[in-house]
Parts: structure tokens; C-alpha cells; sequence
């Protein structure tokens, strides 16, 4: 049986690192998965399952286990086994942060089989780095954690998802979808996935398409509330606060809060940053922010900034009685007092 041709250790490897080398067929021995973000260990544990062996082959050759179910010795009896009617054999223990005496496998990592892939995947949380696995895996073979995406670096990563789909997505549409699918990466691919899917010969992304897809009402869009509020359109505003008390799903006051705060990062942005059309685009700045920019003075946003404070923690309950409509009404209210005195 060949020996597994692995990838030179190193302390980290990045995700793209990894596929390139399982797509070459260059296997480490161990494997471990570990951090915030699903996304990306779903996408290397799928490779594990269904790219290195053969249909024919799994039935034998590929374990999976499960850390409260196991221990540790299960996991080793299972890695040391001979492959059947295969190259290799693929151990994949999920949930390994349940498993209590997980450490107790630096024994088989220091001299793992040459014929199996064994991958921990211990999600949802970092391994502690003062643990024997942290130290032993990159010794033998590769360890990669996936780390959450800070809300300021999902329109980034919405726009290069896109790319990758041939589909091209503006600034503007990408923070439009980060603000209101959250930095849940799996969520945001399942959603451009289906607009991919209804749309294939779609090359360019609009707010159209997002709204017939993924249900954001260009009308009354929560979005375009603090566009709103800052050039002064007080009808449409009073519509808005109507059409959203009536649906208050459409206006959660998380997402209300979240999108006023990413609008006002952007205008400190603008007083600090001359204009630059390409700059501007790459930190989201449009001239609708260049504008407001210009209107209201840095006071203006730091007590405006205060006021989401203040009503973030009303949202949770803190003070609060209200519910979210109540809460929207109070605090635009509030938000036109600090801009216009009135």
C-alpha cells in the first residue's frame, strides 16, 4: 500500500491551501478542523466523504465517529485498521469537542498509519492551544481553523463568492445582502446559490433580483432607512415606520440597529478620507454618504451613534417594555430630534 504523499507540515494552512493539495491527491495523515465558521470545514469534510474514495470503496474504507458517542481508543482502533480493496482508509471524527479524553490521540499522531486520513473536526470553537493536539497535529499533518468573518468583511467575501458563481455583484448589493443575512456564510451561498440556480445565465446582480429571491422589499427597504432619515425625506419616512409597524418582520430592530451603525461608520469614513472613486468603492462608501457627509456635523453622529446604544440595549430588554415597532417609531423620533432640532 503507498504512503499517503502529504503536504509539508506547517503551523496553519489556509482553506484554499488545503483543497488545492486534496484536489492534487496530496493527503496528510491527520486532519483538524477547528473554529467559528461552518462554512468552510463543511466544505473539506465533503471532500473527505465523497471526493477520495471511490463509491465502491466507502462501504470498507470510510468511518465516521462521533466524539460523545466514542473514545478515544475507538478512533485509534478505527485509523489503524488495513484498508479493503483500497488505497487508503478516511477516519473522520465529527464532534470532537464532546469527546473528553480527545487529547489522548497525540499517542496515535505521532505515529499515525500511512494508510489513513484521519480528520478531527471540532467546530464551533478553537482547540486550546495548550493542548497536546494544538501542538502534535502540525507536526504530522495539517491544522486549519475557520474563523467567523467580521460583519465589515462579509460584502468582500458576498462579491467574491459571486465571481466564482460568473456573477458579478456590486458593492452596493453585497452590503445590502451582508446586512441582512448576517455574516452567516452558509446562509448568504444557500440564497445566491438559489438566484444562481432560477438566473443562470445571470451575469450581474441587482437589487431587482435580490428582492424577487430573497424577499427584501425595494419600497420599503430597511435598508434605505438612514439614506432616508439623512436627506430628509420625512413622507417616506412616515411611510416606512407605517408599512414597517404593520410587518415588523421586515424591520427587526437587530437589523434596524446593525444598518444605522454600518451608515454611520461610513460617514466617520467620509470626514476622514477624501473622496476616491476606487477607495470609495472598496470601502463601501457611496455619494449618497459623501453627501450626509457634508449636511451633518461629527456631533451629530456621536450622539446619534449614542442613540443606538441606548436603544440596542432597550432591544434586549434592558429598560424596555416596548416591542420592536414601538421601538423603531421611538428611536427615529428620537434620531430626527439630534439631526434637525425638532
Amino acid at each position: 500500500m503507498p504512503e499517503p504523499a502529504g503536504p509539508a507540515p506547517q503551523l496553519m494552512k489556509t482553506f484554499s491551501q488545503i483543497l488545492q493539495d486534496l484536489q492534487k491527491q496530496q493527503y496528510a495523515p491527520v486532519y483538524l478542523l477547528d473554529g467559528e465558521e461552518p462554512y468552510y470545514i463543511d466544505l473539506l469534510l465533503h471532500h473527505f466523504e465523497e471526493k477520495i474514495l471511490q463509491p465502491e470503496e466507502r462501504d470498507f474504507n470510510l468511518i465516521t465517529l462521533y466524539g460523545k458517542e466514542s473514545e478515544w481508543k475507538d478512533v485509534v482502533n478505527a485509523a489503524r485498521r488495513f484498508p479493503m480493496f483500497a488505497e487508503r482508509m478516511v477516519v473522520i471524527l465529527k464532534e470532537a469537542s464532546q469527546m473528553k479524553d480527545l487529547n489522548e490521540l497525540d499517542g496515535y499522531i505521532a505515529n499515525p498509519s500511512p494508510t489513513t486520513i484521519l480528520v478531527i473536526e471540532h467546530r464551533f470553537k478553537k482547540l486550546d492551544g495548550r493542548g497536546k493536539l494544538a501542538k502534535s497535529v502540525p507536526k504530522k499533518g495539517v491544522y486549519f481553523t475557520s474563523e467567523k468573518l467580521k460583519d465589515d468583511e462579509v460584502p468582500q467575501w458576498v462579491s467574491g463568492f459571486g465571481q466564482q458563481k460568473g456573477l458579478n455583484i456590486g458593492g452596493q448589493e453585497a452590503e445590502m445582502l451582508s446586512v441582512y443575512l448576517g455574516n452567516d456564510l452558509q446562509k448568504i451561498a444557500n440564497e445566491l446559490e438559489k438566484i444562481c440556480i432560477n438566473e443562470p445565465e445571470l451575469k450581474q446582480l441587482s437589487v431587482e433580483h435580490i428582492e424577487k429571491y430573497i424577499g427584501v422589499s425595494r419600497e420599503y427597504n430597511v435598508f434605505d432607512l438612514p439614506d432616508v432619515i439623512f436627506r430628509a425625506d420625512h413622507h417616506k419616512l412616515a411611510r416606512m415606520i407605517s408599512y414597517f409597524s404593520a410587518n415588523p418582520k421586515a424591520a427587526p430592530m437587530a437589523l434596524v440597529i446593525g444598518t444605522f451603525y454600518g451608515y454611520l461608520n461610513k460617514l466617520f469614513l467620509c470626514y476622514f478620507s477624501k473622496a476616491d472613486f476606487q477607495a470609495d468603492r472598496k470601502m463601501g462608501i457611496w455619494s449618497h454618504h459623501r453627501k450626509a457627509a457634508q449636511h451633518f456635523s461629527l456631533p451629530h453622529i456621536h450622539r446619534s451613534i449614542a442613540l443606538l446604544e441606548e436603544f440596542s440595549h432597550k432591544m434586549v430588554g434592558i429598560g424596555n417594555v416596548h416591542n420592536d415597532s414601538a421601538l423603531l417609531k421611538e428611536m427615529t423620533g428620537k434620531l430626527n430630534n439630534i439631526l434637525y432640532g425638532h
